[in-house]
């Protein structure tokens, strides 16, 4: 039976009604106004020397009131991500400094935290369906210097001599970040779209006096302007409990990169390790769904 000429009107209508209102994170840009929160979200630990990920809260960072699984699309789920939210805050355009948290370690939680920064294990954030990346410099063999970017930032690093003030094989811990969110505008729309989260890790040993508290007003913190010349934060427990202060500031730059083009730089990765985890297990689903269908299509 075919829908007369007058039913096809209203149906195509309510076809198109529905097609405007669905919408898949990460496909269709968007357009963020002035002092609109930009929400930072938290993906899974990795490492390729141990190949095992982990859930960004096994280890003691600063949580949010409320942990919610955040993952946006299929394809995250078939990766194996576990998107969580988080508790900065970030508001476009604005550029701020803040302290997240003060966390008391005790010895079981040291004993964690300096053995995942001895297993190489990267934090993977997500801004915007856009995972930070970490600026490097490269110099080649013929003296010119290249930009390129790993994706998530290490969760620490061991001292050597080549870093004054560490001890060597002693691990720090990251525990402030350096956010540059890059945008672009342009007349033909409203606001600002965001295409470059990059994020700088610190260790900073931070000094403060009197009571703490995250109120930056109130808290009269030593340890700022925060610089790479300040003493590092060690995972070294010296009394019953080790203290470390999380912090971040966020800093905004214009880039003349449009929207669809923001994705380019992960295609220049300067991570050359394989991720055989990653590998095996999407091998794994390619057979199983395989194997799936081979038996749908046999019996039928």
């Amino acid at each position: 039976m075919r829908a007369s000429p007058p039913m096809r009107l209203p149906l195509l209508l309510s076809l198109a009604a529905t097609a405007s209102a669905f919408y898949l994170p990460g496909v269709a840009p968007r357009e963020f106004k002035d002092g609109e929160k930009v929400e930072i979200k938290v993906n899974k630990l990795s490492s390729t020397k141990t190949q095992l990920p982990y859930d960004y809260y096994s280890l003691p960072f600063c949580k949010p009131p409320e942990i919610s699984n955040a993952v946006e699309n299929l394809g995250e789920v078939l990766h194996g991500s576990v998107i969580q939210n988080s508790p900065y805050e970030i508001r476009m355009g604005k550029s701020d400094f803040k302290v997240l948290c003060r966390k008391e370690l005790r010895a079981k939680e040291v004993a964690l935290l300096g053995q995942r920064i001895r297993e190489d294990y990267r934090i993977h954030l997500i801004m915007d369906n856009l995972p930070a990346a970490t600026k490097m410099i490269r110099e080649m063999p013929d003296g010119k210097t290249i930009t390129m970017y790993d994706r998530g930032y290490p969760l620490g690093f061991l001292g050597s001599n080549d870093r004054p003030g560490t001890a060597p094989k002693q691990p720090y811990i990251y525990n402030h970040l350096h956010f540059v969110v890059k945008f672009h505008t342009e007349p033909q729309f409203e606001g600002a779209r965001l295409v470059g989260f990059e994020v700088e890790p610190l260790s900073v040993l931070h000094r403060y006096k009197g009571a703490f508290t995250t109120d930056m007003s109130k808290l009269n913190l030593l340890s700022v302007p925060v610089g790479p010349d300040l003493p590092a934060q060690p995972v070294l427990l010296k009394g019953e409990t080790l203290e470390i202060v999380f912090s971040y500031d966020v800093a905004w730059e214009y880039s003349p990169i449009k929207w669809a083009s923001r994705w380019d730089l992960y295609l220049y990765m300067g991570d050359d390790q394989i991720h055989w985890f990653s590998i095996i297990n999407s091998l794994a689903i390619v057979l199983l769904l395989t194997g799936i269908v081979a038996m749908i299509m046999m019996r039928t």
